[in-house]
């Protein structure tokens, strides 16, 4: 991930979650690390945190290949640089919705060059990463512009 992207991952983390006596679950959807230079947020989730990485395909920093393959839930779900990539977003968002039970962070760019992963849809401001938690009914926590990112935190 790019700096800001860790930097606003690490914000959300700062403000929601207080590990306590109980482990917090957390899954990150698109963990794959890609480049060997690229960081990624299961640096940010160290124990106590139970921190999950999926992806659609194997590749260092994923433990779970594919949704099909995701038991359970999740005190969190945690995405970061992927909605972009999404060619029906609602329905990605609204399907997330059933894996976590606290909150849901969703980072996505606001401005980017194009970068196939293996499509790129769309891009994301604030009003549209509200209009899209709203569709689906995600409680909005805080939603904001922050460089070429757009935050989105919510919960149920």
């Amino acid at each position: 991930m790019h700096p800001n992207s860790m930097r606003l991952m690490r914000y959300f983390r700062n403000k929601c979650l207080k590990p306590l006596d109980a482990e917090i679950t957390v899954l990150d959807i698109g963990s794959k690390r890609l480049k060997r230079s690229h960081n990624t947020y299961s640096r940010l989730f160290p124990p106590p945190f139970k921190y999950s990485g999926m992806d659609l395909e194997a590749g260092k920093n994923v433990d779970i290949v594919g949704y099909e393959s995701i038991m359970g839930t999740y005190d969190v779900v945690i995405s970061g640089q992927v909605m972009e990539h999404i060619s029906y977003p609602w329905e990605w968002l609204a399907n997330l919705k059933q894996y976590f039970t606290k909150y849901i962070c969703i980072i996505a760019p606001n401005t980017w060059g194009e970068h196939r992963y293996p499509i790129d849809t769309f891009r994301y401001f604030p009003d549209g990463m509200r209009a899209l938690f709203d569709y689906v009914g995600i409680k909005e926590v805080e939603i904001k512009k922050s460089g070429n990112d757009t935050l989105g935190i919510g919960t149920k």
